[in-house]
């Protein structure tokens, strides 16, 4: 089967020839060795892929795509506790969806070992009413307890709406960047060039609790979202109640480590030796100076209506 490319491809080869060839639909065929198309999936294939499980919110295929050098910054544990994706069948008609996306390369430019694939892309909205509506408005709890004869009815309407072209779609561009390894295409975040992030915590003296945060320390690109989570234990034989501040250093850039979801912003109640987990999400915006390469975020346990005598806790 020839080799196509739909879009603009700008080919560096190894003496350093570039050849720009037209935007309608090349085979490649004569290019096979200098593009890779010979036994590996071409960049404009795996940027697609990733596109896809990115949609799914599929957090293992996701990782499978990354390079080694990010694999090497963040394990994969530690990516999935980053992230918040679908599980069991809310995972599988998330893939289903993703399937539907439409996706055509603008442009592609490869030189050596390293690519940069431009793709625009159609996704199915997730949201509009007749996939909402099917999906019970997307409540995974109530997908993954399902029967099998309802998710039948799922899967078989979602695929009627497709066949009928009634799945609302949008418009969206993406910019990937990879590598060659071993003989494949990797996508490279370059997470070892990115923002140090860490979290940890602190206690008031008269706090009697245990807390925990998780991840320690992260590596964001700009725009990146990563969630966090703290695990609060009560040592005490009573019950307590506490605030957290959220103290993010330093405090002059501390408005581009957006906190976008915390459910610590309101007074917390701890039974007598209860734990309870409570999970933040951040996004580093985008207009971050460059110059700022470090944050460090502290959740302040504090009981009610005190301010003074924090104490830092492990991190």
């Amino acid at each position: 089967m020839p080799c196509l490319l739909e879009g603009e491809l700008t080919l560096e080869t190894p003496n350093g020839t570039v050849r720009s060839l037209g935007p309608r639909a090349v085979v490649l065929a004569g290019l096979l060795a200098a593009w890779g198309c010979a036994g590996e999936p071409r960049p404009e294939v795996v940027a697609l892929d990733y596109a896809r499980a990115l949609y799914a919110g599929d957090l293992a295929a996701t990782y499978r795509l990354l390079s080694a050098e990010d694999r090497r910054v963040k394990g994969e544990r530690m990516f999935a506790q980053e992230r918040d994706g679908p599980t069991g069948f809310a995972l599988e008609v998330a893939q289903r969806l993703a399937a539907f996306i439409e996706g055509n390369t603008a442009e592609a430019t490869v030189r050596g070992e390293r690519a940069t694939v431009r793709l625009k892309l159609r996704l199915p909205n997730a949201n509009a009413p007749e996939i909402a509506t099917l999906l019970h408005n997307w409540d995974e709890e109530r997908l993954n307890t399902l029967s099998a004869t309802e998710r039948r009815q799922v899967t078989e309407g979602l695929a009627d709406l497709h066949r009928a072209g009634r799945i609302p779609m949008l418009d969206a561009e993406e910019t990937v960047e990879l590598v060659r390894e071993d003989r494949a295409w990797r996508i490279f975040l370059n997470w070892a060039g990115g923002v140090r992030v860490r979290f940890g915590a602190a206690t008031g003296e008269a706090m009697p609790v245990r807390v925990t945060v998780s991840p320690e320390e992260s590596r964001l690109r700009r725009g990146d979202r990563m969630w966090v989570t703290v695990r609060v234990t009560n040592l005490s034989a009573r019950a307590v109640t506490a605030r957290v501040r959220h103290r993010i250093e330093p405090e002059p850039q501390a408005h581009h480590l957006a906190l976008l979801q915390c459910p610590l912003l309101l007074p917390v109640t701890l039974p007598a030796g209860g734990s309870e987990e409570f999970r933040s999400e951040y996004m580093l915006l985008p207009d971050l100076p460059e110059q700022t390469r470090e944050f460090e975020v502290t959740y302040a346990f504090l009981p009610v209506a005190a301010d003074v005598g924090v104490q830092s806790g492990a991190r």
